[in-house]
């Protein structure tokens, strides 16, 4: 009973599993529907042809055994002749078609691959800022990574071919029924516990794999430490090389020592499948022998039925092992869609309002809260705030005090758990995302580093005036990165960073200063620099800021920032503290309120004025 049970289980999962394919095969139809149906139809033409063969071959020894005993003509008849031009015939088309499939199924594969990429590209770009925020997401997101590179055409490619494994079964079956059905039924008892041996097996293994998800991604990660640009240094001098190397070795001993032992029972239980498949065939082959002995099968028909069930039992064996391995890549599939289903929550409206341009009324928060998903505690509490159209609002604060959490709010990168966020008292939520964020340029402290040329760099900004030379220009200048500009060897080609051959690296300030132009490249009404002179030397940050007005003029801005030289340029300043809004004010309001702001201005200018002893 617990082996009927485990049976029936094990039947459901099959089932459960073999339903991605339809799924799959629509996703290779919208990729390539024409190299779909030319590796059908060639599957299906060319597993008929081995059925074909044996038939002919048949008529060939009759053909030769009659004329020997007729003591007939010593030489080639015209109806031999013939069959061996259809042998010779069959034989050549065989190849033909094995060689235009493989080109076929290349093609096919070439084409699925990139298509089912694009998609799983598609939907990371989809996916919330929670998603990337979450372990269990870079999980899913790892298995589909390695899942959907190979599994899917591997499913498809056998899928493929067990329609013409069937095709060809069908013809091999149509031949023995003519000599018995008790070997058609010996054929398939002995080809049977292949098939729940590849089940059982395939099924441990994508189980052993998926539970070493984490451990393979820290394996990961520790080769990523090992050899990209930004540990190099650190690894160096504080002698990490060894003992990193020695965790990754680890953790890859580990797995291999697991799929090993798995590899061991695996053969063991497949061994014992074999002896009775073999014990199956010359149980079969000794019936074909006897039938002749008694002469009620003549010599092409041993020839004809004894190759027949020795097809006919590999192809099942065959057949069989291959929906055992269609179930373990459809496992792997699974993974693949199991990312793909995963569903945005920061959606675009069902009927979507136009942004307002220009923004009339202004920016309204009011009661908002937010907690971060997973989080005990939330970030930001009860945060109530009017900003007008053109006003320009610095953000002070502890580190973890809640300033950057607001900005991603403004963005829509999440949304408010409580409280409305409005434009012109339109909720932010009621505006397409694609439109709202084109209303809103942003350079964060962690902005992007992109491997590639520096109109790129600054043009991505506004990718819609990427081409337009004269405006990537101005950007640059208003920013003040066009000295540095200026100093590279190729100016505005030259690919920045270290990861592509001829390209230039570059100092904080450097970085910044282009990721400050990205910024100046919006035609976005709100503006929002995060620490935008964080990297930049006192210098360049005092030239930068006595321009600073004329570059937000019309703009909304929000600006983030420690440095209190540039906060004191803001209109207003708000100062939170603990997820809460404590003081707002001009530069001059808070100091004479001699509150929390007025406390780290002056401790951040005592440590410029207080003479190191």
């Amino acid at each position: 009973m617990p082996f009927v049970q485990r049976f029936r289980e094990q039947t459901q999962q099959v089932l459960a599993l073999l339903g991605n394919t339809p799924r799959l095969m629509r996703l290779v139809w919208a990729a390539a529907p024409v190299w779909l149906l030319v590796n059908l139809v060639i599957t299906l033409v060319g597993s008929l042809i081995p059925v074909a063969q044996l038939y002919i071959a048949k008529l060939i020894v009759d053909q030769v055994v009659l004329l020997v005993g007729d003591g007939g003509s010593a030489g080639f008849t015209r109806d031999l002749l013939l069959l061996i031009g259809a042998g010779f015939g069959l034989m050549l088309l065989g190849s033909v078609l094995q060689q235009v499939k493989a080109y076929a199924a290349q093609v096919l594969s070439d084409q699925f691959l990139l298509s089912a990429n694009v998609q799983l590209l598609r939907q990371a770009m989809r996916l919330d800022l929670a998603h990337y925020e979450s372990p269990e997401f870079h999980d899913i997101l790892s298995r589909a990574q390695q899942s959907g590179s190979n599994y899917p055409m591997r499913v498809m490619t056998l899928t493929l071919n067990l329609l013409g494994q069937f095709t060809r079964l069908a013809g091999l079956l149509a031949l023995l029924l003519r000599f018995s059905p008790t070997v058609m039924v010996l054929l398939v008892v002995s080809a049977l516990p292949t098939f729940w041996i590849g089940v059982r097996y395939s099924s441990r293994r994508f189980w052993m794999n998926r539970r070493q998800t984490p451990s393979r991604r820290q394996a990961d990660y520790f080769g990523e430490v090992l050899t990209e640009p930004k540990y190099v240094k650190e690894v160096r001098l504080f002698n990490l090389g060894r003992h990193l190397v020695e965790q990754y070795r680890k953790i890859r001993a580990e797995f291999n020592r697991e799929s090993r032992e798995l590899a061991q029972q695996q053969a063991r239980a497949k061994l014992s499948i074999d002896l009775l498949a073999t014990v199956g065939f010359y149980g079969a082959y000794g019936m074909v022998l006897w039938q002749a002995l008694q002469g009620r099968a003549t010599v092409g028909d041993l020839t004809l039925y004894a190759g027949t069930f020795q097809q006919a039992q590999d192809l099942i064996s065959t057949i069989l092992l291959n929906i055992a391995t269609v179930y373990e890549f459809n496992l792997y599939v699974s993974q693949y869609f199991e990312f793909l289903d995963l569903s945005p929550q920061v959606v675009d409206p069902p009927r979507v309002k136009p942004f307002p341009r220009p923004i009339q009324l202004g920016l309204s928060l009011q009661n908002i809260y937010f907690t971060y998903p997973g989080a005990e505690h939330p970030t930001l509490k009860d945060i109530n705030l009017t900003v007008a159209p053109e006003e320009c609002i610095a953000l002070v604060g502890l580190n973890g005090s809640g300033k950057t959490t607001l900005l991603k709010l403004l963005t829509r990168l999440y949304d408010v758990d409580r409280g409305r966020i409005a434009v012109d008292d339109m909720p932010l939520s009621a505006f397409a995302l694609a439109d709202l964020r084109r209303n809103i340029g942003v350079l964060f402290q962690d902005f992007a580093h992109y491997a590639l040329d520096v109109k790129d760099n600054i043009g991505f900004g506004n990718l819609a005036r990427r081409e337009e030379t004269e405006r990537i220009y101005q950007a640059a200048t208003d920013a003040g990165a066009e000295g540095v500009i200026d100093g590279l060897d190729d100016g505005y080609d030259t690919v920045l960073g270290k990861m592509f051959k001829g390209g230039v690296d570059l100092s904080g300030g450097q970085w910044q200063k282009i990721g400050l132009a990205r910024a100046f490249m919006s035609e976005a009404q709100i503006l929002i620099l995060d620490e935008p002179t964080a990297a930049v030397d006192a210098i360049a940050e005092h030239d930068l800021f006595q321009r600073f007005r004329q570059l937000t003029r019309g703009k909304m801005t929000f600006l983030v920032s420690h440095r209190f030289s540039t906060v004191r340029m803001a209109d207003r300043i708000v100062v939170l503290e603990q997820g809460r809004i404590i003081e707002c004010g001009t530069h001059d309001q808070l100091m004479a309120h001699r509150g929390r702001y007025e406390e780290m201005f002056r401790l951040q200018a005592e440590s410029y004025t207080t003479a190191s002893v």
